[in-house]
């Protein structure tokens, strides 16, 4: 159960509401679906979630069919709805339920929307990939160089106008920063801003030679699409694939129009990152990169529509779905499928769609609302335990009760025990999969050391309370547990699980090898010691490549 832990100043937080936002439109009238329709489905005050109970779905209900989230999440295949969640909130209206037409901010998952554009009018002879860059802005004199394709594939070298604005926008500070970001989130760039700061800006590598992602691509995009069609981008998208696909409730490039209720939003308030509802203002200036407020009902519409031919021709498609160096077109390819997440103020957002031998197209649409996490210390799941809290001196972790002295890998810093509190909480408000929710909450985390992707993490497991029934809870069942998630997840190029001697004391260690890009990978070492009837040990290292199995071996110290 690794974490991921960023360690950002007040600017660079708030930089990561980047892979943003907002829309608006109308729209035109969908097929029928042939089953269960996802927009006939009544969710009632008491009853949050529906569940296909034809037997052929087992496989796909069991998975599903008991996850939950802060929001809203639909399961569907490519003519039935087969799992539909929504949370026991109101909208931002606070009396309409949460329910399968809630609008969000799809924030970067409009990505695929901005591709399938580009793919459209490529189709009609009006944009090539070969297309450099000065052809549609000449006085771009770098862009001499960098062609449409480099921006579909995220290889152009631009630097991001969000997430990295200090080369874009030729500032320097987290004030520069600050300020240019509010002015984007609230709309007070113009496209000649934007266009300005670009011609100038110095790009990050030689276009084609590497891959990194750079909302500024999209962005570009957006541009050149309303060059070669002659209609506003918002407009394009609405002809073009909200009516084809009986988006009814999508929208391009607009404001006011989102529904769900966005929370915890009081210091983007301060620092201008949001309107007064606490979602982004900025229908001119993400278009492209971001833009779309949709829902799920919507989302599994256009997922369908796309997947189903309805908007490109099969080598299109063939080209959309292409992993280029890290990046398909607005797509990231998956071990199972493809996907694409977006992050915006206040919710994110992810689009799924695996494909099955066994069922064609499975389209998983998750819309989540960022809700504040409040750390409950009754809800203490060492309880009833013999733990006993560790202690980091020097660098060095020690417990007495787990006989364990660890030390921390040279420049790893210490994450103190507030914030490991606080992250345990946030993963378990985001836990999806219900097993792996009771997990969580019976897990403390004690101990954690991390430096540049790498990390060290230190846990403690109430098996009592983490065990799916009153069986004893063994290592090899943590193990196996532990590795569905991953697997579910990850394309593994290696793993293998063993007895290892660390410290003095016999662990189980699992060694997963998980693809993340095209050329990257990440090793994870799992180590597993059950100290008692009720309680296990968990120590987890994360290291970007491979830095050798006995890497983090030497830090294990004899008590």
């Amino acid at each position: 159960m690794i974490l991921n832990r960023n360690n950002f100043s007040k600017a660079a937080v708030m930089l990561l509401a980047s892979s943003m936002l907002l829309s608006f439109a109308a729209c035109g009238k969908s097929e029928p679906e042939a089953k269960n329709p996802i927009s006939e489905i009544k969710l009632t005050e008491s009853q949050r979630s529906w569940v296909n109970t034809d037997e052929k779905y087992s496989e796909l209900t069991n998975l599903y069919g008991d996850m939950i989230c802060t929001g809203i999440m639909g399961v569907a295949t490519d003519d039935d709805t087969i799992y539909l969640y929504a949370e026991n909130e109101t909208e931002r209206d606070g009396k309409t339920i949460a329910s399968q037409d809630t609008i969000f901010d799809m924030a970067s998952v409009s990505k695929t929307f901005t591709a399938v554009c580009v793919l459209q009018l490529m189709e009609q002879g009006k944009i090539s990939f070969d297309d450099t860059l000065d052809k549609y802005f000449p006085e771009y004199e770098t862009g001499k160089k960098i062609k449409v394709y480099n921006l579909v594939h995220m290889n152009s070298g631009i630097p991001d106008y969000c997430n990295n604005p200090d080369p874009f926008w030729n500032i320097s500070g987290a004030d520069a920063a600050n300020a240019k970001l509010s002015d984007i989130y609230l709309d007070k760039v113009t496209d000649e801003d934007f266009l300005a700061a670009l011609y100038q800006a110095p790009l990050s590598f030689e276009p084609g030679s590497q891959y990194e992602y750079s909302n500024s691509n999209y962005h570009i995009l957006a541009m050149i699409i309303e060059k070669a069609s002659g209609m506003k981008y918002c407009d394009y998208v609405q002809k073009n694939i909200f009516d084809k696909c009986g988006m009814t409730k999508t929208t391009s490039m607009g404001k006011g129009d989102m529904t769900y209720k966005a929370e915890g939003y009081d210091e983007l308030l301060q620092y201008g990152f949001c309107d007064e509802n606490g979602y982004p203002a900025c229908p001119n200036n993400c278009r492209g990169d971001g833009g779309i407020h949709s829902c799920v009902t919507d989302m599994i519409a256009f997922d369908r529509a796309l997947f189903g031919g309805k908007l490109l021709k099969k080598e299109s498609m063939e080209i959309l779905l292409k992993d280029e160096g890290g990046y398909c077109c607005g797509l990231m390819k998956e071990s199972d499928g493809y996907s694409h997440d977006g992050s915006s103020m206040t919710c994110r957002t992810n689009n799924k769609i695996i494909e099955s031998e066994k069922f064609g197209h499975i389209y998983v649409v998750t819309l989540v609302r960022d809700v504040p996490v409040q750390v409950n210390d009754s809800d203490d799941p060492m309880a009833g335990t013999k733990f006993a809290a560790g202690s980091v001196t020097d660098g060095i972790y020690t417990n007495e009760y787990a006989e364990l002295k660890v030390k921390a890998p040279e420049g790893f810093e210490v994450v103190d025990a507030e914030y490991c509190k606080q992250m345990m909480a946030e993963s378990v408000l985001r836990a999806t999969d219900a097993n792996e929710k009771k997990r969580l909450q019976a897990t403390c985390l004690d101990g954690f050391f991390w430096k540049d992707g790498d990390s060290l993490q230190i846990y403690f497991m109430n098996t009592k309370l983490a065990a799916p029934d009153d069986s004893d809870y063994t290592e090899e069942d943590f193990i196996e547990d532990e590795l569905k998630g991953y697997e579910g997840e990850f394309e593994i190029t290696r793993k293998e699980i063993s007895k290892v001697t660390l410290g003095g004391q016999e662990y189980t260690r699992a060694i997963l090898v998980v693809k993340l890009e095209e050329d990257k990978e990440s090793t994870l070492y799992i180590h597993v010691r059950k100290l008692d009837d009720n309680l296990m040990l968990e120590i987890d290292g994360a290291v970007m490549g491979n830095k050798g199995d006995d890497y983090f071996e030497q830090f294990f110290l004899n008590k």
